[in-house]
């Protein structure tokens, strides 16, 4: 754990003087007050342009995700392709988990970010509401985090911006009648899905078959989220454990 402590750490201290920390405070912060000027001039305060933010946010992660994912691996592959990463512990998942656990830090503040500022502003709903979002937008993005490390280790920076524009684009299609039967099985449709769901609970407080079918539907997708993020970890770790570089590299 002390090691695990120190290699977090270190981390967050690499990125101090890259464009990392700007991008996770700059990004998030304008399109909250984009948003909330465009809304502030057109809109009603309704929770239709509260549900239409949330789902641009969601839509936007996967890419955002790709790209951060790639420049940090990038970072450790220029600073010596790589031994940093798998020399300088006993354990190279030590690592691992560090990188993986700084990523997931840094979106957690950029998604604090991106509805703290929204949630002050549009007070329509309960702050309560906004943190069941943020919560569901942060599971539905560890998944995604994983993959896009495993991508650019073992392809590097334009891979994993590639997927993430891809993600992005296919998260957009999930929220349309195309995902209803296959969203469980798309990671990069679980962050959007969740969080259109808790917007149908808060606005449809009546118990009909409706209402019980999307609850049924969603309880299904979080099921299948919890099961395939918890052996992709797990997959993820027996792996590195065995990476020794990219064949260029060996």
């Amino acid at each position: 754990m002390i090691a695990l402590l120190r290699c977090i750490k270190s981390d967050f201290y690499k990125l101090r003087h890259t464009s990392i920390p700007w991008i996770h405070l700059l990004i998030p912060l304008a399109g909250a007050f984009m948003f909330l000027l465009y809304y502030h001039t057109t809109s009603k305060n309704s929770i239709s342009d509260i549900r239409a933010y949330l789902e641009i946010l969601c839509i936007a992660f996967p890419l955002l995700i790709g790209i951060i994912s790639g420049i940090i691996i990038e970072q450790e592959e220029q600073a010596g392709n790589f031994q940093t990463l798998l020399c300088s512990t006993k354990s190279k998942n030590t690592t691992y988990l560090s990188k993986l656990i700084v990523l997931l830090l840094l979106g957690i503040f950029s998604i604090t970010l991106a509805i703290g500022p929204f949630a002050l502003e549009f007070q329509v709903v309960p702050y309560l509401f906004y943190l069941k979002e943020a919560g569901a937008l942060v599971l539905g993005n560890i998944f995604i985090y994983i993959l896009h490390v495993f991508i650019s280790l073992q392809f590097g920076k334009g891979a994993s911006t590639g997927l993430g524009i891809f993600e992005s684009l296919i998260s957009a299609l999930m929220i349309t009648g195309l995902g209803d039967k296959t969203w469980h099985f798309i990671p990069c449709a679980w962050g959007v899905r969740f969080c259109d769901y808790l917007v149908f609970k808060f606005t449809y407080h009546s118990v009909n078959s409706y209402a019980t079918q999307v609850a049924l539907d969603t309880k299904q997708g979080l099921f299948i989220m919890l099961f395939a993020t918890c052996i992709a970890f797990v997959t993820s770790l027996f792996w590195f454990r065995k990476w020794e570089g990219r064949k260029s590299y060996e």
